[in-house]
């Protein structure tokens, strides 16, 4: 097990697929709520099936399809997942429309469109950069 499992975020799961090294963990994600008294009440209670990919040396001969295990990331992946996906977007967002309707004066219209350039290209070098990433933000599987 990890030293250090308050910097940890873990899930349980079932092992849907197992090749060579790359493991392959189904995983039921709860929303925060999903444990509340009041859910029945309440329409924003949620929980999503989704699949993990984990990468291990061995993990053929380690793990078999249909076992329970844990899936564990490190808690700074998800605040640089947060921060990718919302952060740059939002602060890409103010900072531009402040340039453009105050620096440079352009029409509310053409600021939104080149706002949506901006963004899709943003996202489109994300997406080109999937496999670097993938790379930082690595999971590991510890058996129950």
């Amino acid at each position: 097990m990890r030293e250090r499992r308050n910097q940890t975020i873990a899930h349980q799961g079932v092992i849907e697929s197992v090749e060579d090294r790359h493991v392959r963990v189904n995983i039921l994600q709860v929303a925060a709520c999903s444990a509340c008294k009041a859910r029945s009440l309440c329409s924003s209670s949620e929980s999503k099936e989704k699949i993990i990919d984990v990468y291990e040396e061995g993990a053929a001969m380690k793990y078999k399809c249909g076992e329970e295990v844990t899936v564990c990331g490190a808690l700074s992946m998800g605040k640089q997942a947060v921060r990718l996906a919302f952060g740059v977007p939002v602060l890409l967002i103010v900072v531009w429309m402040l340039v453009a309707m105050v620096w440079l004066q352009l029409g509310e219209l053409l600021s939104v469109g080149i706002l949506a350039v901006l963004l899709s290209l943003y996202f489109y070098i994300l997406y080109m950069n999937r496999d670097r990433m993938a790379r930082r933000f690595a999971f590991w599987i510890e058996k129950q």
